[in-house]
């Protein structure tokens, strides 16, 4: 009998385990990142507060050298001789002091409030780093999964409309081949600097990973992200992208596939609705858009919004290009 126990017994021991390690292991990098980010945002809260201490006490120094520089001018200005002269010259003597004393007090605040700042802006842009993908220019994956938890999150809060469209290069691996990996990189750049140009300032860009990009829509329903995404297709399917190094501009073309929030789903879901209207559009021949319908869980071609609900065509209106790529 224990022939047969003991399999199953260390079987689902390891299977624990490893549960719980990959739980441990997630939780731990989550719990990194949480005080990483509180790090940040207490060390500029203080930096913050200093700035502002250091610009009180700069103004109450300005107030106090011009109240002595008066005081100074009143004492020159009087008449006097034998022991008051000498008190007098004494006391001009004393009021100088002070002035230069303030002055080089002035100095080192003003320094001071200078390397404060400079801290604040390395702080901030290490901040923008660590979320900014270095190739294509756009937000990178951990920054797009942390926009992504924080709209659904708003959604189920508030009810705000978003929507997340993934767009994946079509034959990129081609482009890799034929023109070698420099020529790609040049196409994920140009790409991203394309996405960037296209959407609203309101939108969220990212480079999900490898040649797949992503956008987060906001105050869009999924209709009307499906209409603006066909809009993107076309216009992507007409730009050409110069390539250094390399004889013909790189004609590139995306294959779409766009998702909405719906009732109590979470990132994941959505996350997973899009990337299933994805391969469903480079499964239909690429340089095509799908999207997920929550309601019949199905997936369908953009032809199928056959109506424009109130506010679609202006909102598609709001993400024409703003120029060329």
């Amino acid at each position: 009998m224990l022939y047969y126990v003991l399999p199953w017994v260390f079987g689902s021991m390891a299977v624990g385990l490893g549960v719980g390690f990959y739980l441990g292991f997630s939780t731990r990098q989550n719990r990194e990142r949480t005080l990483a980010s509180k790090e940040r945002s207490k060390t500029l809260r203080v930096l913050g507060e200093l700035l502002q201490a250091s610009q009180d006490l700069s103004h109450d120094v300005d107030v106090h050298t011009a109240e002595i520089r008066e005081v100074g001018q009143h004492i020159g200005h009087l008449e006097l001789s034998g022991e008051l002269g000498q008190v007098q010259r004494q006391l001009l003597k004393e009021v100088a002091a002070v002035l230069e004393a303030n002055r080089k007090l002035e100095d080192d605040l003003r320094y001071a409030r200078l390397r404060m700042e400079e801290q604040a802006q390395e702080i901030d842009r290490n901040r923008r780093l660590a979320r900014t993908d270095a190739l294509s220019g756009v937000a990178n994956r951990r920054a797009f999964d942390e926009k992504l938890e924080m709209m659904v999150a708003r959604w189920r809060r508030e009810g705000k409309p978003f929507a997340l469209l993934l767009a994946d290069v079509d034959h990129f691996k081609w482009i890799n081949d034929t023109h070698g990996h420099p020529a790609g990189d040049q196409v994920v750049a140009h790409v991203g600097r394309f996405l960037k140009q296209v959407v609203r300032a309101s939108d969220f860009v990212a480079r999900y990973g490898g040649d797949e990009f992503a956008i987060l829509f906001t105050e869009l329903t999924l209709p009307q992200a499906v209409l603006v995404a066909e809009r993107l297709r076309q216009r992507v399917a007409t730009t050409n992208f110069e390539l250094s190094g390399v004889s013909e501009a790189a004609a590139i073309t995306f294959s779409i596939g766009v998702s909405g929030p719906w009732e109590e789903a979470g990132q994941e879901e959505v996350l997973s609705w899009a990337d299933q209207a994805l391969y469903r559009s480079k499964s239909a021949g690429r340089n095509k858009v799908h999207w997920y319908d929550p309601q019949s869980g199905q997936v369908l071609p953009a032809s199928a919004v056959a109506s424009r609900p109130s506010g679609t065509a202006e909102a598609a209106e709001e993400t024409q290009p703003a120029g060329s790529a």
